[in-house]
């Protein structure tokens, strides 16, 4: 702690930051160094709550917690891996907290340790690691903690495509004869490499347009995750209070590549994001945040230390291990009968009839929209933009996470695709929601799981309907 002004008792009451999606806040954040007069790391002590937490059988909920030196370039906290605490768990002995910091000591997840389902409330201090990073009373001052409510998809076998004949017509993956015609579904039972092509049990699919649906080619190396590890993904897509917060932390010259704000019609489809003096505001903050390119996202998750996910992730946090039925959507049938999550007239996303999320079981995803992992949203509300594996530029993703640190507010990891214009590496899943008045069809605003109508095309960098959401591998317990 020599770094840290002589014998400095410093509690700084920071600017109160409001994290919002499912009412995530993280509050009363306030930096501690006592180095001198106790010999303890410098720390960050802060009250982290959140709704309709869980802990079953299947899968849990968490937040993953991450921390920045607003202002300066180097701007990513770097923790101990032991010694944090939960001061004060006010949500009661059932929740019980664990807190597990990532390998690369650039964040922490957050989670009920057992059984439970309610809200949460925590008082929490974390250490930060002062050997590999200099920390300054100035650098304090600009501290702020920043937390993503993720949902852990487990390890384990699950099926990629559709079986309706349908579907082969919307470059639903399959299992090939020998001709290229499909004779089956593919089961992903492990990550080893898989074959591509028109042959005997290889995947294969389809393409009426290369253009947007992929080259069908391969292999799909060992490194490319493909859904059979465990990992987390966000359990609501980026929201525009999520993405102003970002942009609020970034360089100046940095945001002119970043802030979604252009265009003439920018805020009569949904974009709620201004500038007022000097700062970033979102009109709605829990608005998903469209108008993000896939430059955009991937900066975003370099930025909280995730990584994009891949389109076989996508298919398994959506369906799970269950068997694929008919033109499935993610909560589970192939109808909107119960489905009471709607953009409403206001362009938010919203819950009709005063439906809300502590009702939400196994039993009424179909009212809810959500996946087999409690996952919410990934169709219905915006594109989800994805890895894909129809081009050798997102099949060379090997799913390294984000440093925390961007290169003129772009994201700098070699493995993952590097932009918007059309040279591949991503496409989109999920269908997404247009405008009032736009009829119901296979891809606005819900697309079933399996079907790839532009599961390859890397193109529309930044539209109402295009949305994002990053995820993290899951580190051995």
């Amino acid at each position: 702690m020599k770094n840290v002004s002589l014998l400095l008792i410093l509690i700084l009451l920071l600017n109160t930051k409001t994290l919002f999606a499912s009412d995530l806040t993280i509050s009363n954040v306030r930096a501690i160094d006592r180095g001198d007069v106790l010999a303890t790391p410098v720390s960050v002590i802060f009250d982290i709550r959140w709704k309709n937490a869980w802990n079953n059988k299947k899968n849990h909920d968490a937040v993953w917690v991450f921390m920045k030196f607003n202002g300066y370039w180097d701007t990513h906290v770097k923790l101990l891996p032991n010694g944090h605490r939960i001061l004060k768990n006010r949500s009661g002995e059932s929740s019980s907290p664990t807190i597990k910091v990532s390998n690369d000591s650039l964040g922490f997840f957050i989670y009920p340790s057992k059984t439970y389902r309610g809200d949460v409330n925590y008082k929490v201090q974390v250490l930060m690691d002062t050997t590999h990073q200099k920390i300054d009373r100035n650098k304090l001052r600009g501290l702020s903690v920043h937390g993503l409510e993720m949902v852990y998809i487990p390890q384990g076998s699950f099926t990629i495509g559709s079986p309706d004949k349908a579907a082969i017509k919307r470059a639903a993956l399959y299992k090939s004869d020998a001709n290229g015609e499909p004779k089956g579904l593919v089961t992903i039972s492990s990550e080893k490499a898989l074959t591509v092509g028109p042959e005997d049990n290889a995947l294969y699919y389809w393409s009426k347009e290369a253009k947007y649906n992929g080259d069908q080619k391969g292999p799909i190396p060992d490194e490319f995750p493909k859904g059979y590890n465990a990992f987390y993904i966000m359990k609501y897509e980026v929201t525009q209070g999520q993405y102003t917060d970002f942009l609020n932390t970034l360089p100046d010259g940095w945001t002119y590549q970043r802030a979604p704000i252009g265009g003439r019609d920018y805020y009569k489809k949904r974009g709620g994001i201004r500038c007022i003096d000097g700062k970033y505001i979102a009109d709605t903050p829990t608005r998903p945040m469209n108008y993000i390119s896939f430059t955009d996202g991937l900066a975003y998750s370099d930025w909280a230390a995730l990584r994009p996910i891949t389109e076989l992730e996508y298919e398994k946090a959506a369906r799970g291990p269950s068997k694929p039925i008919d033109a499935e959507f993610v909560w589970g049938t192939n109808t909107y009968d119960d489905l009471e999550r709607y953009v409403n007239p206001d362009a938010e996303l919203a819950f009709s009839n005063t439906y809300d999320e502590s009702k939400l079981t196994d039993a009424t995803r179909p009212i809810y929209g959500a996946s087999y992992y409690w996952v919410m949203d990934l169709s219905g509300s915006l594109w989800e933009k994805v890895i894909t594996i129809g081009n050798p530029i997102g099949r060379a993703f090997k799913g390294s996470h984000g440093d925390g640190k961007l290169d003129f507010g772009n994201a700098t990891n070699d493995d993952w695709p590097k932009s918007d214009h059309e040279i591949g590496g991503f496409g989109y899943r999920g269908g997404g929601y247009y405008q009032i008045g736009t009829g119901y069809s296979d891809f606005n605003p819900h697309s079933p799981i399996g079907y790839r109508y532009y599961g390859a095309w890397s193109g529309g960098p930044r539209y109402i309907a295009y949305g994002y959401r990053a995820g993290r591998s899951a580190e051995k317990k």
